[in-house]
């Protein structure tokens, strides 16, 4: 739903990740050659024996984990292209689990009220989130406050991508000793999963001067979830052109709620192209 085709899609190197996870098998079989070598007691036997028989073939340990590959791999590995595209729509669909909420710095920003408030018509939030943060983490929600990063290109995140997808293969395969070691080389970045969401286009959105809430909402995959207001909304903006029935209902939930009330317009008074704002007595 952002307007920004780009938002949330990053740079993956998928030749990269390719060449690495067939360096990864090859690790895994030769450490599985070398626990088969010692008669180590947790190599499973239909490993063991397709090895054994290869080994009496005549093969050079290379050659069996070439041919393993060959054999066992090939088509998985030949199809990480495939299984990245299908998981780059995670990070885009309605679904996710991430939810997102954008803010900006300036009530002032005349792009921001034509682009975002229909165009004058509507009205903006004023927000104090710098202790708000920590009342949600004290309600058990991970609630998360970031700036957007602003760069001329995608972030590369081929390694982070490799890692998460060559864990979870070997999950898959179920070969605990090769997970085991697998883990003791790679991690996964638990901050990929905010990072997705915080670089655009320097060039186009820099003006925006946006930031970003973030809460994994892991046990509801509705579009939207509700977040508390815990003493966080302050104020409220009325926009030039806001309708007199629009401004008098949100005047009544300003009343209720405590909120401080301002008009923004034109600044006629001065020949800057600023917007005024005025507190509402």
């Amino acid at each position: 739903m952002f307007p920004d085709k780009y938002d949330s899609y990053l740079y993956i190197d998928q030749d990269k990740i390719h060449k690495d996870l067939k360096n990864a098998l090859k690790d895994a079989l030769r450490i599985t050659l070398s626990h088969i070598t010692q008669k180590s007691p947790e190599i499973r036997a239909e490993k063991a024996t397709k090895i054994c028989y290869y080994r009496e073939c005549g093969y050079t340990d290379e050659q069996i984990i070439d041919k393993i590959l060959t054999d066992d791999y090939v088509d998985f590995c030949n199809n990480i292209g495939a299984a990245i595209k299908k998981q780059e729509s995670r990070f885009r669909n309605p679904r996710n689990s991430a939810k997102i909420a954008c803010f900006t710095e300036s009530v002032q920003s005349k792009y921001m009220w034509d682009r975002y408030a229909d165009g004058y018509k509507g009205f903006a939030l004023e927000y104090d989130l710098r202790r708000c943060i920590f009342k949600y983490n004290s309600l058990g929600m991970s609630v998360n406050l970031f700036p957007v990063i602003y760069t001329d290109l995608r972030p590369d995140v081929t390694l982070d991508e490799g890692n998460i997808h060559t864990n979870e293969y070997f999950k898959q395969i179920g070969d605990k000793n090769w997970l085991s070691f697998l883990s003791s080389i790679i991690s996964v970045n638990q901050l990929y999963w905010y990072r997705v969401y915080l670089y655009k286009d320097r060039k186009e959105y820099e003006h925006e001067h946006e930031w970003r809430m973030i809460y994994y909402n892991l046990e509801d995959e509705n579009d939207y979830v509700a977040i508390p207001d815990v003493g966080c909304l302050k104020a409220i903006y009325y926009g030039p052109d806001i309708s007199q029935k629009d401004k008098q209902e949100l005047h009544q939930i300003a009343v209720e709620k405590g909120l401080k009330e301002y008009d923004v317009d034109l600044d006629t008074g001065s020949r800057r192209y600023d917007l005024r704002v005025t507190a509402i007595k």
